[in-house]
């Protein structure tokens, strides 16, 4: 070996020594950003270059926390029709559907994500919680009557009633875990499949009271549901990356869960409230209960502070459906509304 490799070879060494020593804060950048958009000549053909975010800090952790202004609706939850029609006209029913009045409801999504060494895969947990009642109510026209739609039959069908209220309640509690990895399959496409499972939490209350005409007399539906279901999830999103930061988005996921359900329906007497005709119970009912869900929207991101952090803010719009969730008549669970979410890499 020539004298100049004897004394060019500790130099060397020093030199990578000196590099793996180096705090996360003092390493040197990579040549572009990840998660943001690249030129082609960037990418390495063959492989799915990562996109995940990609601070310099070594904790590689993200928070996430969204306001969410949902809309849930549910199928068969009206209490009657209005039925305004004379005794001497040929039509027996006249009239309308009582529909529910659904509003928007506030509730809110927080999550915590890790990103690991494995592949440039990340772990994710989020929680969901949202609530609130929907209500209505309605006056029989003059000279006609409202037609029930809940309670017993053989109750209910000779009665003539004035007025019904009815007032619905749902809570979902919701706890998503996915794997998932970030990945460019363009200079300014994204794609991020996942899969995990999901645990939910779902109770609902509905209960209708109606006002008969005979000594204007009250009578009275209530029903419960408690329900709790645990199954897998599967999912993808994509981002567009629109340049300076901006992005388009859109995600699709299904997950089916196996669900237990505790049921408990309370009627009165059509004639007298004070006594029940109705008094059942249906408990540890179990079914599967597939759940899916469309998302739309737009973001933006940024490093900072010599890119030792990540902020990310998005706004998006969502429609999903829980099949069969009413399990008092029968029908489907609808969600749809408006996401906003703020993101923090460190």
């Amino acid at each position: 070996m020539s004298a100049r490799w004897i004394l060019l070879f500790p130099a060397v060494l020093l030199c990578d020594l000196s590099l793996q020593a180096m705090p996360p804060s003092c390493r040197p950048l990579n040549s572009f950003e990840q998660g943001s958009d690249l030129r082609q000549s960037q990418m390495v053909p063959g492989y799915n270059a990562t996109a995940r975010v990609d601070v310099r800090g070594s904790w590689d952790v993200y928070t996430t926390a969204s306001y969410i202004f949902w809309q849930p609706r549910e199928e068969n939850l009206a209490p009657g029709i209005y039925n305004g029609r004379d005794t001497t006209a040929y039509l027996a029913i006249d009239g309308k559907v009582i529909n529910m009045n659904y509003h928007f409801k506030s509730g809110y999504k927080v999550g915590l994500g890790i990103l690991t060494g494995y592949d440039n895969w990340d772990a994710y947990v989020e929680y969901t919680w949202l609530s609130g009642h929907q209500r209505v109510s309605a006056t029989a026209p003059e000279n006609g009557r409202i037609i029930p739609f809940q309670g017993h039959v053989d109750a209910v069908q000779y009665s003539v009633f004035l007025s019904t209220k009815s007032k619905w309640k749902c809570e979902l509690n919701i706890v998503d875990v996915q794997l998932a990895r970030s990945y460019y399959v363009g200079t300014k496409l994204v794609f991020r499949p996942f899969f995990g499972g999901r645990a939910a939490w779902i109770n609902q209350k509905y209960s209708t009271h109606y006002i008969l005409e005979i000594l204007e007399t009250p009578f009275s539906v209530r029903n419960s549901s408690h329900s709790w279901g645990l199954g897998p999830e599967v999912g993808f999103s994509a981002n567009w990356l629109l340049g300076y930061g901006f992005r388009a988005i859109g995600s699709a996921e299904a997950d089916i869960l196996f669900t237990r359900y505790n049921l408990h329906s309370v009627e009165t007497f059509a004639t007298n409230p004070m006594l029940l005709d109705v008094d059942l119970y249906q408990r540890h009912a179990f079914f599967l209960r597939p759940h899916s869900n469309l998302e739309f929207g737009f973001g933006w991101e940024t490093y900072f502070d010599n890119h030792n952090y990540h902020f990310d803010i998005l706004g998006s719009y969502c429609f999903q459906i829980f099949w069969d969730q009413n399990m008092f008549s029968s029908g489907d669970l609808y969600i749809h509304g408006v996401t906003g979410q703020l993101r923090l890499d460190f």
